[in-house]
């Protein structure tokens, strides 16, 4: 079920500003950030005459526009929360209404920390589509897993590489097992929190806008090649084209797992077959098992010694 509530409604602008202050923690004598997030400030949204509302949440400001519309910040006006205002807009012709309509559906059945908690806001006095997810930026607006890479110097260390590819395959593998399919994920379909856990920005809506709704074998190991791609750009500075720099040579120390995992992982041919099998092959899930099957030389030479010290023993007490 959607989220039912009235018709959209003009507000007094005093009120909604303060709301909208006191909810969203606008801290407008910063002044970087801004133009970067395609965010407008605060105080130029002031000089508006009206605040705009859909149901309960109150519009402070326009957000940097998705690949399907518009995004607003907005404030829940009862329960002072900050949330995303997502306004599919009035040029859906009636098939790509109905496909929006459809994945917001199929969306309220979705529950992960890294999947869109998205959720329909219901407009009779519309003709446009709005739906609301918790937000998941800070006062400059979202970051894309890109901005990140950009404000880190183009790379990342290997756990956080690590963590970001954790975080995405553990999705695409929940996603997949329930039939649902995005196709090719790049870095700017991933927002990042103000913890570092990053979400696959409005999961599947592409492909459900075009028709397609079929996951078939190719398309899960297409998928999960993307998220080789971006893990190896994030680590080394390079895009994952042939003929393709082992990242052991570009990054210093780097475990050679991390090369094994990637010679794989970007075979187009026999990579990956699923999220799942991504998952049990990095490095650190490879380093967890190793104790178990591989005995690391320093104990293998005490437990030498401590077999000849009880032969020894033995040879005495005879």
């Amino acid at each position: 079920m959607g989220i039912v509530c009235g018709p959209i409604r003009w507000i007094e602008p005093e009120p909604s500003i303060d709301v909208a202050r006191g909810c969203l923690r606008f801290h407008t004598e910063r002044g970087h950030g801004w133009a970067d997030s395609g965010v407008k400030r605060i105080d130029v949204m002031m000089h508006n005459d009206h605040v705009r509302a859909v149901g309960p949440y109150v519009l402070a400001r326009p957000l940097e526009p998705s690949p399907h519309g518009e995004r607003w910040l907005a404030c829940h006006s009862q329960t002072q929360t900050d949330w995303i205002l997502h306004e599919f807009g009035p040029l859906l012709d009636k098939c790509e209404r109905v496909m929006v309509l459809s994945w917001l559906e199929t969306m309220e059945t979705i529950e992960h920390a890294h999947l869109p908690k998205i959720r329909r806001v219901i407009d009779p006095g519309s003709s446009r589509i709005w739906a609301a997810e918790p937000f998941l930026g800070s006062e400059d607006g979202l970051l894309t897993f890109g901005r990140l890479v950009d404000l880190k110097g183009g790379r990342m260390p290997p756990h956080e590489v690590e963590r970001a590819m954790l975080h995405i395959l553990d999705a695409v593998r929940y996603a997949h097992a329930r039939g649902l399919c995005h196709g090719p994920i790049g870095p700017r379909d991933l927002l990042v929190d103000r913890h570092g856990s990053i979400t696959i920005d409005l999961y599947g809506l592409r492909r459900r806008v075009e028709g397609l709704v079929a996951c078939d074998a190719e398309l899960v190991r297409d998928e999960v090649r993307s998220v080789a791609m971006l893990g190896y750009w994030a680590l080394t500075g390079l895009e994952a084209e042939e003929p393709r720099i082992r990242a052991g040579r570009l990054v210093r120390r780097l475990d050679r797992v991390w090369d094994d995992w990637f010679e794989l992982a970007l075979d187009p041919a026999s990579g990956f077959s699923s999220a799942e099998e991504a998952i049990a092959a990095l490095p650190s899930s490879k380093r967890a098992v190793e104790p178990e099957t591989r005995p690391s030389g320093a104990r293998t030479v005490i437990e030498r010694l401590r077999t000849a010290w009880s032969i020894g023993s033995a040879a005495v007490g005879e």
